[in-house]
């Protein structure tokens, strides 16, 4: 029936767990960790993500986000994660997204990569997905928020060549 709630349930198969570095307004990115969710992996396989003041490296420059630089978690195991209970923020929105819409209402995304998702979408309409984790996804919407509040004092750091890209000169202000 049109309007009917469905529960996404995870299946737990690793697909989320892999093809984790993605390019996103021209940086090269991992999966977003919010502080103190970097200490769930090794440190090499982290980096700062977001950072907030006059210029990285100088004083009362503060890293908001870190994110992970391994194209596969190292947590995945044969089929499913190892730190399911504990898993970062990212890993506990999946397949689900928020971001800031028309008059700073959110919007949800959904991934239609993850193919528990794609099940339930496919061929529906009028569906409604109660989404279990929207805490962990509103956490992640904070970071990018404070992002956009001051956009000349916020930084994404870029794997691709190891330096940090102001966000005004990322975002497309027409």
């Amino acid at each position: 029936m049109p309007g009917d709630e469905t529960v996404f349930e995870c299946r737990r198969c690793g697909t989320c767990c892999r093809d984790l570095v993605q390019e996103d307004k021209g940086v090269l990115r991992g999966l977003t960790l919010l502080p103190g969710e970097e200490e769930l992996f090794p440190e090499a396989s982290v980096r700062p993500a977001v950072g907030i003041g006059r210029r990285p490296h100088e004083r009362g420059f503060t890293v908001i986000a870190h994110q992970l630089v391994e194209e596969t978690c190292p947590h995945l195991g044969e089929a499913e994660c190892r730190i399911h209970d504990r898993r970062p923020a990212s890993c506990r929105q999946f397949p689900f997204s928020l971001r800031e819409g028309p008059q700073g209402r959110q919007q949800m995304g959904l991934d239609l990569n993850c193919p528990a998702l794609a099940e339930i979408v496919e061929g529906r309409t009028g569906l409604r997905i109660r989404f279990e984790d929207r805490r962990s996804a509103e956490r992640l919407l904070e970071v990018s928020a404070r992002a956009r509040e001051r956009p000349k004092k916020a930084w994404f750091y870029d794997l691709e060549n190891g330096k940090w890209m102001r966000y005004d000169n990322l975002i497309d202000e027409r």
